[in-house]
């Protein structure tokens, strides 16, 4: 059995841990807003003279807050899933947008060198940014904090055996150097 991967399209997008993270900020930001002017009414003593004459008017203000942080997040999703890299044996393509699409492409024969940067919380949640340097244009492309990056680093290596490596790896303190090496041996 081959061990040549033969690529024809790949999409790549961020961490779904990311997404994650932005729905659980905007939620809470959101919802924090919404407790506030609940309390900034409650305690001016404001809401019982304005809830017994304007109960309409004061549920209105809530569902508005509330659909807003439905719109938000509704948002944050359709940013997360029209934001994507496709990798194809000639091209990487990076596309965005949900209304004003956008779309920039870097061929792959230009790409000289690919770095992996990841932190502690990629490592533990398998996500990185990959960085790439396009010397025709002249300026670095990133796959910022997409999941699983040793995968697509090795099947970019795989299309490209002569990209240079930059590695950048976080070592954590339970783990010794040569079992980290034995790791990379591995892949």
């Amino acid at each position: 059995m081959s061990d040549k991967i033969t690529l024809t399209y790949l999409n790549v997008r961020q961490s779904i841990a990311i997404l994650l993270t932005k729905l659980v900020l905007a939620d809470l930001m959101l919802g924090l807003l919404i407790i506030g002017f609940y309390f900034i009414f409650v305690q001016t003593g404001e809401f019982i003279r304005f809830a017994a004459d304007n109960m309409l008017i004061f549920l209105t203000i809530f569902g508005i807050m509330g659909a807003c942080k439905i719109f938000l997040s509704i948002y944050v999703i359709l940013e997360w899933l029209n934001e994507y890299y496709e990798i194809t044996p000639e091209h990487i393509v990076h596309r965005k947008g949900i209304i004003f699409r956008k779309r920039e492409t870097y061929n792959l024969e230009k790409i000289r060198t690919i770095d992996v940067q990841d932190s502690f919380l990629g490592e533990l949640f398998n996500f990185a940014t990959i960085t790439f340097y396009d010397i025709r244009l002249e300026k670095y492309l990133d796959m910022y904090l997409i999941h699983n990056p040793k995968r697509y680093e090795k099947i970019l290596k795989s299309i490209k055996p002569d990209l240079e490596s930059k590695e950048d790896h976080v070592v954590f303190s339970f783990r010794n150097k040569s079992e980290d090496e034995e790791d990379e041996r591995k892949d």
